[in-house]
């Protein structure tokens, strides 16, 4: 059985989903914004060998709403509580996208609960996620994204009104729809329409504001790589494809782990083949990792 429970922490309930006890626990990290069910391609076939649980961050999916205490410290300290607290051995932390980061900060902070961590295509060039954030694109972006959350429409017309989001595409010279960039569908559109209808707007007030910096400050990754003594994976999106996990990155973060490794999935993009269900090199190289901690 695969149940969502209720954790309480901070001043704040976290929704989280756990399956049966069928080895050690893996705590995974959905992206921002995001909830657990980004994992479900992978979920069934991690339950056959360790005792899975996903959270939605707050602010997120089902976890409760916390106006103005977003900033990413929080995560951290979300899920310190609630590895100490509720799971009480050490786990390994499976972080996609930002949440490769909140796991980042968790394990430097309390490495004795961490076991080790998979980072997927987690954008850990700070200085190229910066100017990302910066831009006014992402800005523009994640300001309709802020838009919708604070909607209340429906489903359907949420979908409608990401389809028609004007986007900057690289080699394009004028903006295209939302849903005409390579590799979105209907079914993308939908998924995503979900998450911003759970959404609180406020979780995206750093993104859409321009803030990154103060939304990143006291994140000091060569500080954290030092502190983090437990293996971690590195699994690369293709950059060609639009992972956000850079050459340089990799580069810098091997030479300052204790621990680290990497692998390049060619054929995936940021989403490492979870949003097309074509999860099996994925699968392959998370697996081959764990088995061998």
């Amino acid at each position: 059985m695969f149940a969502e429970k209720e954790f309480k922490t901070h001043g704040i309930s976290l929704n989280y989903a756990e399956g049966p006890i069928s080895g050690p626990p893996l705590v995974l990290l959905h992206g921002i914004p995001g909830r657990w069910q980004e994992f479900l391609p992978i979920i069934p076939y991690l339950m056959v060998q360790w005792h899975i649980y996903a959270l939605d961050l707050r602010g997120q999916g089902k976890s409760g709403h916390v106006a103005g205490r977003y900033h990413s410290s929080f995560y951290g300290k979300d899920l310190i509580s609630f590895m100490k607290r509720q799971v009480t051995e050490p786990v390994i932390l499976f972080g996609n996208s930002a949440g490769g980061l909140v796991a980042l900060d968790a394990a430097a902070k309390a490495p004795e609960c961490v076991k080790a961590i998979v980072l997927g295509d987690s954008p850990i060039d700070i200085e190229w996620l910066l100017g990302w954030m910066n831009s006014p694109g992402f800005k523009a972006l994640f300001s309709a994204f802020r838009a919708l959350a604070s909607s209340n429409h429906t489903i359907a017309d949420i979908v409608s009104e990401l389809a028609a989001i004007p986007v900057r595409v690289q080699d394009q010279e004028a903006p295209i729809r939302y849903a005409d960039q390579p590799g979105i569908d209907s079914t993308d559109l939908r998924q995503l329409a979900i998450t911003l209808s759970e959404l609180d707007p406020d979780v995206l007030a750093y993104h859409a504001e321009g803030r990154a910096e103060e939304y990143l400050e006291g994140f000091d990754m060569d500080r954290i790589f030092e502190n983090t003594t437990c293996p971690v994976l590195l699994v690369q999106g293709n950059p060609a494809l639009g992972g956000m996990m850079t050459d340089r990155s990799v580069e810098h973060a091997l030479a300052r782990l204790h621990r680290g490794y990497h692998v390049l999935l060619k054929e995936a993009g940021h989403d490492l083949g979870m949003d097309r269900w074509e999860v099996g090199p994925l699968l392959r190289t998370v697996t081959a990792f764990l088995d061998s901690i």
